[in-house]
């Protein structure tokens, strides 16, 4: 393994990750812009043209995909060599460009609204593409980052993964859409996203963390440390 000695400060990976988290999780600022309501909606939804915060939402997730790109010479400098490393990296610049993408794409109706226009539903499929081409991507990257640390580690990292990819690419993902065919009950699609959303958020902090701690940025030299084992 290797550690960075000098350059970009923990502190500094560390804050960028929690920050990118936090936006990404942006429905929490709609919830408390809109007095406390609207978990059941679908997050698309409230960043179309015409809903009150849905240009601070766009927004947000732009900066996410900014912050999180801006960690990955420190991510990519801290895995080992090899197919794993690379899958994590670019799969995390997918899942940047797809949130981006999607951001300057929003849905075009809100909640409760019906689209049926052509170009309204163009403008559906480019921003539901993104959106998808963006989580399997990111989640694409979480399994990859597994492979890659099961040999050496950090077992925390090795072990986030783990859990991020079952419980947040995959459970969240079959409650999401189960309950998005069903609409039964009707406000558990949104709670089921949020959910999916946290994982993605807790593994931006998770890249953040594994930056400030593992990586070797450009402009730093390298040192090399005894591996560890993970089982």
């Amino acid at each position: 393994m290797t550690r960075r000695i000098s350059g970009a400060g923990p502190i500094a990976l560390v804050t960028i990750g929690v920050v990118a988290a936090f936006l990404y999780a942006n429905f929490l600022i709609d919830w408390v812009l809109s007095d406390f309501s609207g978990m059941g909606h679908i997050v698309s939804d409230l960043e179309a043209p015409g809903e009150p915060n849905a240009m601070l939402l766009r927004v947000t997730d732009v900066v996410t995909a900014v912050l999180v790109v801006s960690l990955l010479p420190w991510v990519r400098a801290g895995l080992r060599p090899g197919v794993w490393r690379e899958i994590v990296v670019w799969g995390t610049v997918v899942f940047a460009l797809g949130a981006a993408i999607a951001a300057f794409v929003p849905a075009p109706c809100g909640p409760g609204v019906v689209c049926d226009g052509a170009g309204q539903q163009m403008q559906i499929n480019i921003h539901d593409g993104s959106s998808i081409a963006s989580d399997t991507a990111l989640y694409a990257g979480v399994a990859a980052a597994w492979f890659a640390t099961r040999p050496t580690g950090p077992r925390w990292f090795h072990r986030s993964a783990w859990w991020v990819f079952w419980l947040g690419g995959v459970l969240a993902s079959i409650l999401f859409e189960f309950f998005n065919v069903t609409g039964d009950p009707s406000w558990a699609v949104g709670v089921s996203q949020r959910v999916h959303i946290l994982f993605i958020s807790a593994w931006i902090v998770c890249l953040g963390v594994f930056a400030a701690t593992e990586g070797v940025g450009p402009g730093t030299k390298r040192v090399n440390w005894s591996p560890h084992r993970t089982p």
